[in-house]
């Protein structure tokens, strides 16, 4: 008697009178396909079960609605030994290679996403169907987790590609559309959903599909670049060449990148899958690949818990109160990501127009991007509608006000809006220098007043800060987190205090930066410094993409609650005067071209700093004072009860201010440095520079427990 499972099996086999298997992927007790640790088991199972039945031909479909595999959740290999990893991979690698290896055509119907292991899978079978709908993308994302596919995926998918394709997809760990999967050969088909199935099983009785042989390839173009991509030395030219690139924005910091080049230049299958084996042994081990993990972990976990949080019913009708760039890129998403219905309300026609055609040109670029076809994108720019009047009161349910940052006109907008609007709606107000319970201050119903704190560009940064003040209900707050999951955006709760969190790190860390320049140090030799450590931008060029004018506007009210450390540098009063924004008006501590893309660093600055450059300090030391500022910071921001716990204040590091991802996330970073070492810098610093560094209280006890 064969003993059962007490889990049921992913992959689920039945075989119908045309001898033709279907293999349901179905992972259990999950809204997604993420394959659990006994994949590989249950696969075989499956695959046995084919072979046993004579099968003629083979589909992989997923059970789940819009997901083909989301891939393999990496905390699965935690603990396990460098055999039992070396095996893990081995195996996983064999497996791929049985369903290569069926003497019968093999065809992957994709429908969703189709990520890391899921994408493997696919690149075993012999034939990729996918739907043309928006949802369905691909990616190998395991090098944002420090590690490297290890089923095989580096050595087919250069194969199925090429090998310029696939090192970008591998190292960039960027989701495609499936438009540009086609167009690069990664999918043989794109067909409407609606028909994917029919499609595959039709191709499969009617003979039309064949085994592949990559070894011998029948496409001309394919047989010459195998020819090509097999020569080691044209092989390893073109990938020195990739490693220089990289190294510019990687500045070593990630140790698979190196990795990855290195397993590359083997252009043996056989030899390129002992190495993916060893890559996975040696890569899962480093701080890199852990504190990535972790990271992974704590933002899936954040997700879930939000999500259960936001348990309540969709938003069904959004009005956007105010037109400029900010209330434009709010009605993009609600109507792109959200699907909302959308009006935008302002005084001035004009604006409203502007604000239109902002979103068609966001919407014309998703099309351009593939991400949207052009159906969809009329569909989505009729659910966006303006006007000068409040409309629509009894079908809104969730006002978002993105005026400019004024007490009286957030608080009149707050009145007016509950003459005008239904007792039960929503009323968050976009805020990132004001205390949201000031503007709840004059309202009928503050329970329903939240705070929301988008980050610009609003259609790029994936977190958002929601701040419910002391009456805000609880209803209030899961509608709130709801509506922001339905925008596709990462929620995080923060306590009603000046700066919130992200602000509060941040602020110190760019005022530190021009301190720096302000002692002799120059632009680009400060920004490079941050590179170095692991940030995307240096603290100057974010100081442009944010707007100096923005910075300075709200530094009173952070010096007045938050206290002295907050206070600008006495030279900035000179840039506010020769009127440096940043990217909005072409110069700041950069010049930028008429599209705002940055060209050159502005020499003329340092003239109107009455600054002279000498660069006394190394890299290290600017990096150094920079991070020490925004980790006592964070270390304010515990002791005065800002976030809710430090795993969310790491994932809201890396999302909110680019903290550094393969450190682990802020707390992470100063829990790996130690209390007692940020203390004794921070002394140090304190003595030199002043009493900005002085340390947080919190700081001095944790320092003392150890």
């Amino acid at each position: 008697m064969i003993e059962q499972r007490e889990v049921a099996s992913t992959f689920q086999v039945e075989i119908d009178e045309n001898r033709i298997a279907i293999m349901r992927i179905d992972a259990p007790n999950s809204p997604d396909n993420w394959l659990p640790n006994s994949f590989v088991d249950d696969l075989r199972d499956a695959i046995g079960t084919i072979i046993y039945q004579q099968a003629r031909g083979v589909i992989l479909v997923s059970n789940k609605p819009k997901s083909f595999i989301k891939g393999y959740k990496l905390d699965g290999l935690r603990g396990k030994s460098e055999s039992e990893l070396t095996a893990f991979s081995h195996h996983a690698q064999l497996v791929m290679r049985e369903i290569n290896s069926l003497n019968m055509p093999v065809v992957a119907v994709i429908n969703g996403d189709c990520f890391g292991l899921g994408l493997e899978l696919a690149l075993a079978c012999d034939y990729r169907i996918a739907s043309e709908e928006s949802d369905t993308r691909f990616a190998m994302p395991q090098i944002r987790s420090g590690i490297l596919p290890f089923a095989g995926g580096t050595q087919r998918l250069p194969r199925l590609i090429g090998l310029p394709k696939a090192c970008t997809m591998i190292l960039s760990g960027q989701k495609i559309r499936a438009e540009e999967a086609y167009n690069i050969g990664l999918v043989d088909k794109l067909i409407p959903a609606s028909n994917l199935f029919e499609t595959a099983y039709n191709l499969l009785l009617n003979n039309q599909v064949q085994k592949i042989d990559h070894k011998r390839p029948l496409d001309r173009f394919k047989k010459w670049r195998k020819q090509l991509e097999g020569t080691p030395f044209i092989r390893g030219k073109y990938l020195d060449h990739i490693e220089n690139r990289v190294w510019d924005k990687a500045f070593g910091n990630y140790p698979a990148v190196p990795t990855l080049l290195t397993l590359l230049k083997e252009p043996h299958f056989k030899a390129g899958l002992a190495l993916e084996q060893e890559a996975l042994v040696s890569l899962f081990q480093t701080e890199e690949a852990q504190v990535l993990v972790d990271l992974k972990q704590t933002e899936r976990a954040m997700k879930d818990q939000y999500q259960h949080l936001g348990n309540v019913q969709d938003v069904q009708q959004v009005t956007v109160l105010g037109s400029g760039f900010m209330g434009a890129g709010i009605a993009y998403l609600t109507a792109n990501n959200a699907q909302i219905p959308v009006r935008i309300k302002d005084i001035h026609p004009a604006e409203i127009q502007k604000a239109l055609n902002t979103c068609y040109q966001l919407m014309e670029k998703a099309v351009q991007n593939k991400a949207l076809s052009h159906g969809e994108m009329i569909q989505r720019m009729n659910l966006i509608t303006g006007g000068d009047r409040l409309v629509a009161a009894q079908s809104t349910d969730f006002i978002v006000e993105a005026v400019y940052e004024n007490l009286a006109l957030k608080q009149q907008m707050v009145q007016e809006s509950e003459c005008y609007y239904g007792e039960k709606t929503i009323f968050a107000t976009n805020t990132s220098t004001l205390a949201v319970r000031d503007i709840a201050a004059k309202a009928k119903r503050p329970e329903n007043v939240i705070g929301f704190h988008y980050f610009s560009p609003v259609t790029k940064r994936a977190l958002v800060e929601i701040i419910p003040h002391e009456n805000t209900s609880q209803k209030a707050i899961a509608t709130a987190v709801h509506f922001a999951i339905q925008q596709g955006k990462v929620p995080i709760l923060v306590a009603d205090q000046e700066g919130f969190f992200i602000n509060r790190i941040l602020t110190p860390y760019l005022l530190e930066a021009i301190e720096c320049l302000v002692e002799g140090e120059s632009i680009e030799f400060i920004d490079r410094s941050l590179q170095e450590f692991g940030f995307k931008r240096g603290p100057l060029a974010m100081i442009d993409d944010i707007g100096l004018d923005v910075l300075v506007k709200s530094n009173p009210a952070m010096v007045a609650e938050l206290g002295e450390r907050f206070t600008l540098p006495k030279s900035v009063e000179h840039l506010i005067t020769n009127d440096r924004k940043g990217r909005k008006n072409k110069r700041g501590f950069y010049l930028y071209d008429s599209k705002g893309k940055r060209t050159q660093e502005d020499k003329s600055i340092y003239h109107v700093m009455e600054t002279i450059i000498h660069n006394d300090l190394e890299g290290e030391d600017i990096a150094r004072r920079c991070v020490l500022r925004m980790l006592n910071e964070a270390c304010w921001c515990l002791q005065d009860n800002i976030i809710r716990s430090t795993d969310e204040g790491n994932v809201a590091s890396v999302l909110g201010v680019d903290f550094p991802d393969f450190r682990g996330g802020i707390y992470a970073y100063i829990e790996k440095i130690g209390a007692k070492e940020i203390l004794r810098q921070l002394h140090l610093h304190s003595q030199r520079y002043g009493e900005r560094f002085t340390p947080c209280d919190w700081l001095v006890k944790q320092a003392d427990k150890h």
